[in-house]
């Protein structure tokens, strides 16, 4: 009956999963969703972004994570389109239902190379750079599309991070994370979506603490403060302090040993535009960026994931309430995303 439960489920990821990688309802007649909560306006001058129907329907480059173990204690990773943050933040080695908001998502996609220690069993010490380049890992760039077939997207952005967790007795873990992240020009995607800025220059630090409650249930929080320097058009320097949390309750184990379920409370980086969705358009391929600072955000937000074949197949589904999406101060959205991930 518990497995029966979990096809049942999986079985819905997937026919959702069928639908589009990200659907949404906003709750205010001034929101739509390309993955982002954009209004009226800023989704008419996006709109000549969007690749064609034929163009959205074109298989993405594979995500690709791999580790080679050099000692027992340490080993070389790298990736490409992997979630960096949860690679760095999470303080547990069984799937996460929830889905990362922080600063150190601005390290997802792309391309990333890293270091991992091991010095002694449940302590992780790692060290990792992310590029993400425009003319390289911008496949839905379509020139034709915009006008201008024979240019490229120039645009990059240059993330360094390094980190500890340490669970250092069963049923409590520590984490303690930082990020450096430098964007310089605008992705063909963002470019009209205000008021996103030429370049930016982020600074942040993350700690993170998980406790086992017993019974598959556990509980974890985090807490990030950065600072983030934003360069105009005309050359003009602003600089943020901004502020993110998120407060977890999952419970792994629902139907049986191969799935979790989660419940958060979260407030996102201010300014971070793609934060929950992780994209700004339906083909996923665009890097979260940092845009001036508006109303902060409140998500609330449900995930669930299973898994099959001893965790080489894992089908993942999340919901989020949305306050001030965005920015959008008086506003509010539900945002769905569905993931599938396998193994090798």
């Amino acid at each position: 009956m518990k497995l029966r439960a979990r096809i049942v489920a999986a079985c819905a990821i997937l026919a959702a999963f069928a639908a589009g990688p990200s659907l949404a309802a906003p709750a205010s007649p001034a929101l739509t969703s390309f993955g982002v909560t954009l209004s009226s306006s800023d989704l008419a001058a996006l709109a000549v972004h969007t690749p064609a129907a034929a163009a959205q329907s074109r298989l993405q480059p594979p995500s690709f994570a791999a580790s080679l173990p050099l000692t027992q204690t340490f080993a070389l990773d790298s990736g490409y389109r992997i979630d960096t943050a949860s690679h760095f933040a999470s303080l547990t080695p069984a799937a996460d239902p929830m889905r990362d908001s922080s600063f150190l998502s601005l390290a997802n996609g792309g391309r990333y190379a890293g270091l991992t220690y091991i010095p002694t069993p449940g302590l992780d010490v790692r060290l990792g750079a992310a590029n993400w380049t425009g003319r390289l890992d911008d496949v839905s760039m379509d020139g034709a599309a915009i006008g201008l077939p024979g240019v490229y997207d120039s645009a990059h952005v240059n993330s360094v991070l390094a980190g500890v967790t340490w669970n250092f007795n069963g049923w409590v873990a520590l984490g303690l994370n930082g990020i450096a992240s430098f964007r310089d020009g605008t992705p063909f995607g963002y470019q009209n979506v205000a008021p996103l800025t030429s370049a930016s220059a982020t600074q942040a630090l993350q700690i993170s603490a998980r406790f086992d409650l017993g019974g598959n249930w556990s509980t974890s929080a985090a807490f990030g403060q950065g600072q983030t320097r934003l360069r105009s058009q005309g050359g003009a320097i602003t600089s943020l302090d901004a502020q993110t949390y998120a407060i977890t309750v999952a419970k792994r184990g629902v139907f049986d040993d191969g799935d979790a379920m989660g419940v958060s409370l979260s407030r996102p980086v201010p300014g971070m535009a793609g934060a929950f969705n992780g994209m700004v358009d339906s083909t996923d391929d665009l890097p979260p960026v940092m845009a001036a600072a508006r109303a902060p955000e409140t998500d609330f937000q449900v995930g669930y994931v299973t898994s099959f074949l001893g965790g080489k197949l894992a089908l993942q589904t999340n919901a989020a309430y949305q306050v001030n999406p965005q920015g959008q101060s008086g506003t509010s959205a539900v945002s769905v995303i569905q993931r599938a991930k396998i193994k090798f």
